[in-house]
């Protein structure tokens, strides 16, 4: 035990903090026992060669080198142009994707940008971040949260899709030839003034999949926001007129809590993101059986390999599961990164907090990191909210745990929830989760 690996030895040395809250030393205090995490961890995943391959890369280049880009893939997960986990490492995914990128803005795309192409992706995203897409409805709404690259470059170009009361839009046709949709002629006039008639479209139907997921969390709770803002307040548990919306706000604030207690605990460890987003990426691809269940339903197994993952990559030691599961699923969100997130949350349920079942339903009603199924995500709610029924400590917004399960509850159903047998059992080959004291009494 002389050597220590990884960001665990870091912590077990540096961590010597205090806190008001109980809950906070109890589950800080799991750092110290978990010393030999990161060893474990590297055993864990140990024989995934394409993974070390990719940490390989991401300590071939530096610190700042790393942040830039992961403003990168954040941005284009931002925007639809799915490129995986954020991990600051441009490989094979993320250069097809700033292609992708870089031939929607109708630039050469040779996979890497320049700096004035960066710019404008990362300066966007961070508009997007701060709720500039609620001014470009219409653009959101015919071509996603993409379409809203073009709208933040071109003020104008929202016009295609709003009705102008028969005003003069500009239209570039096949030649690249500007010419003037003329409402009184129902024509075109080119340059020259010549008049040619109106040539019919001919477009291929578009057909969605009702597995369809949302590939960006940061994206989906800029639309609630903003459908918030227009409903003028949040959807209550006594008037459920759009369970989505409803569910989406539990989401978003659920999200908004765990990002702020992730910095929070970060903060007091004195260590950076970075130190800790490498240690809860690979956590992530250690949690990665117990995630890949989520879309069964099944609780318990989904429990319970979450468990024998944490019995050996924290040695069984749940302080230390549910210290990363806070600072993981926390920092997941705020690099809109749902695997990480999810591994974050697999770590609470192993560690025996059943209220983060809740995160599951959410993921599962849009497809944050998991097959999207709505079907699926009512049993984890349910068990979020029968949790807390019997007793288990609130995890997100305390102070308004009975608001949000009215409002959940009465989203997924207008029938009482089902009671669900308590998990923590013994004997028989049962599941028997550890009891963690994170409360101080």
């Amino acid at each position: 035990m002389k050597k220590r690996n990884g960001i665990a030895a870091v912590v077990a040395a540096t961590l010597m903090i205090t806190t008001t809250s109980a809950k906070a030393d109890s589950t800080i205090g799991g750092f110290v026992a978990g010393a030999a995490l990161g060893a474990l961890l590297n055993n864990q995943i140990g024989k995934n060669q394409r993974a070390q391959q990719q940490q390989k890369q991401r300590s071939s280049i530096s610190s700042y080198q790393r942040q830039q880009n992961r403003e990168v893939q954040a941005s284009l997960n931002g925007f639809g142009f799915n490129v995986g986990t954020v991990d600051g490492s441009l490989g094979p995914r993320s250069r097809a994707g700033i292609s992708e990128y870089q031939n929607y803005m109708g630039w050469q795309p040779t996979g890497r940008l320049d700096d004035w192409q960066r710019s404008q992706l990362v300066g966007a995203h961070q508009r997007l971040q701060a709720g500039g897409g609620a001014a470009f409805p219409e653009v959101v709404a015919n071509e996603g949260t993409r379409g809203l690259l073009k709208a933040f470059a071109d003020p104008t170009y929202a016009n295609r899709y709003r009705n102008n009361g028969g005003q003069v839009d500009n239209v570039q046709n096949n030649n690249g030839i500007v010419a003037r949709n003329n409402a009184n002629t129902g024509g075109f006039t080119n340059n020259t003034g010549t008049q040619q008639a109106q040539a019919p479209l001919s477009i291929a139907p578009i057909t969605f999949g009702a597995q369809q997921a949302v590939t960006s969390m940061a994206s989906h709770c800029e639309l609630v926001s903003g459908m918030t803002q227009a409903n003028q307040g949040v959807i209550l548990a006594n008037n459920i007129n759009d369970p989505e919306q409803a569910l989406g706000e539990q989401f978003c604030e659920a999200r908004a809590f765990s990002i702020t207690q992730s910095q929070g605990l970060i903060s007091q460890t004195g260590q950076s993101e970075d130190v800790f987003a490498g240690q809860c990426s690979q956590i992530a691809q250690a949690m990665a059986p117990a995630i890949s269940q989520i879309g069964t339903g099944d609780v318990k197994l989904v429990a319970t390999q979450a468990q024998q993952v944490a019995n050996s990559v924290y040695q069984g030691n749940m302080q230390t599961a549910a210290a990363y599961g806070q600072i993981c699923l926390g920092l997941g969100y705020r690099q809109d990164d749902a695997q990480m997130a999810l591994g974050g949350a697999a770590s609470m349920l192993a560690a025996g907090q059943m209220p983060y079942s809740e995160i599951m339903g959410h993921h599962l009603r849009w497809g944050f990191g998991t097959a999207k199924s709505p079907a699926a995500s009512t049993g984890w709610y349910q068990t979020a909210i029968a949790s807390m029924e019997q007793g288990a400590q609130p995890v997100f917004v305390p102070s308004k745990t009975a608001e949000r399960n009215a409002i959940i509850k009465a989203s997924i159903t207008s029938a009482p929830v089902v009671g669900v047998a308590p998990l923590q059992t013994s004997g028989q080959g049962g599941l028997a989760l550890p009891a963690l004291n994170l409360g101080g009494n």
